[in-house]
């Protein structure tokens, strides 16, 4: 059901413009008039009835006036505007919005965003501080050691603490 509802939907969007319809039907008109008009003069020229005579030569008439009007469309069409409806651009912008989140996420999750947030140089102020600390924990100039980097990791990160207090209750 909802399938054949966004495929109704899709069909709708991609349907062609108002002033491509209107331009078809105006030269399907102008073609059936010339058509009728052909025809109505043929009639008039095979028959000997004076009444279908007269009728037939109407026909032509109204034929006539029926293609005048049809190159009239054609005249005016080129000013007509296409409209796209307020939800139409409404649903463009929400499908827009949803491939986006889509293509975050996946970048995200994928493991791509970090290495496109390091590359770029978004590291986080805690994630440069903890490294900072690192970096002098192995510099033997410096006075920072391992326990120093421990408590600055513990006090930063909740869950290590927790993971931490785990392990220290494991060997004693």
């Amino acid at each position: 059901m909802i399938r054949a509802l966004l495929f109704l939907l899709l069909v709708a969007l991609a349907a062609c413009s108002p002033s491509r319809q209107i331009a078809v039907s105006a030269t399907d008109a102008q073609e059936r008039a010339g058509t009728i008009a052909r025809l109505a003069t043929h009639i008039g020229s095979v028959s000997t009835q004076p009444d279908v005579v007269a009728e037939a030569a109407t026909i032509v008439l109204e034929a006539q006036k029926i293609e005048h009007a049809a190159a009239s469309i054609h005249e005016a069409l080129p000013g007509v505007e296409d409209q796209t409806p307020w939800w139409a651009s409404l649903l463009g912008w929400g499908f827009a919005a949803v491939i986006v989140v889509a293509v975050v996420v996946l970048l995200w999750q994928t493991g791509i965003g970090q290495a496109l947030r390091a590359a770029v140089g978004l590291i986080p102020r805690a994630a440069r501080t903890e490294a900072a600390l690192a970096a002098a924990t192995l510099d033997p100039a410096q006075t920072e050691n391992v326990r120093e980097w421990i408590s600055a990791k513990r006090a930063a990160d909740p869950l290590f603490d927790v993971a931490f207090r785990a392990q220290q209750e494991k060997r004693t």
